[in-house]
């Protein structure tokens, strides 16, 4: 009876993360544009299936840097398209063993020209941010898997945009343990306009997005989507498989944009 029960064991053991997209340190067999499992996992931590549609680009395992001590690390990357359009892109980055000896000292929540930031963390070592930024000249020149998925898109007759706007979550705490989600948007799915200029003198950038009453309105329940999911991230980083079952797509960001006022006319200047 105690030989049963401890095989049992064992098997739960080794199959509690059996849709985890690593397999002992080492990216587990996929081809490009797999679907990710709506279970799946990566070092134990559950992964975001967004609208369930989401291809597999790329699986990868690094070793942490920047710290005294360095950890194994894998990172996940996906693809979303539809109807040739490209819908969303995400990373997620997490340890897959820990440290003792070290803490991880950057800052996600330190910069301002951002168009959204939020902490929800504690201490400098225990972090939860959450920010929102513009991308521009978005995939001009990738390398890797990517570049190949990116080739094989095109081929297909999928367009990228030049602008995207990106979620970026992280969440930290000691021993070197990290989950980072980093999701890319287009915003022309939900309606806006395309956009090839700088970052600087982009449209997205906060010194011209925050004068636009549908932009900022977008820009403001997307930041609410993001708080939200920040708090998923702490369900998620306690490696709970329904951390990210009540977080919605992105989309119903711009659903839930109310009616605006239109923006006073420019100043037209000879």
């Amino acid at each position: 009876m105690r030989t049963a029960l401890l095989t049992i064991l064992a098997l739960v053991a080794q199959t509690s993360f059996a849709s985890d997209v690593f397999d002992r340190y080492e990216p587990r067999s996929y081809s490009l544009a797999d679907r990710l499992e709506a279970d799946a996992t990566i070092g134990g931590y559950p992964i975001w299936n967004g609208e369930g549609k989401w291809r597999l680009v790329e699986i990868k395992r690094y070793d942490s840097t920047g710290t005294a001590m360095s950890v194994p690390m894998g990172r996940v990357t996906v693809i979303q398209t539809e109807n040739k359009r490209f819908v969303a892109a995400m990373d997620v980055i997490a340890n897959l063993a820990q440290g003792s000896a070290s803490d991880w000292t950057d800052e996600p929540c330190k910069r301002d020209d951002l168009l959204f930031k939020s902490s929800l963390g504690g201490a400098f070592t225990n972090v939860n941010c959450v920010t929102i930024n513009h991308l521009a000249n978005y995939m001009r020149n990738p390398g890797g898997k990517i570049a190949e998925a990116i080739a094989e898109a095109k081929s297909q007759g999928v367009e990228i945009p030049p602008t995207v706007l990106l979620i970026t979550a992280t969440r930290y705490s000691n021993n070197l343990r990290r989950l980072q989600v980093k999701l890319v948007l287009n915003p022309e799915i939900v309606g806006f306009e395309r956009t090839s200029e700088s970052w600087g003198l982009n449209p997205w950038h906060k010194s011209q997005s925050f004068k636009d009453p549908k932009k900022k309105a977008f820009i403001d329940n997307l930041g609410t989507w993001s708080v939200n999911f920040a708090k998923a991230m702490d369900q998620a980083f306690e490696k709970k498989a329904d951390a990210f079952s009540f977080i919605p797509t992105w989309r119903t960001s711009f659903q839930q944009t109310s009616t605006v006022t239109p923006a006073e006319k420019k100043m037209i200047l000879d």
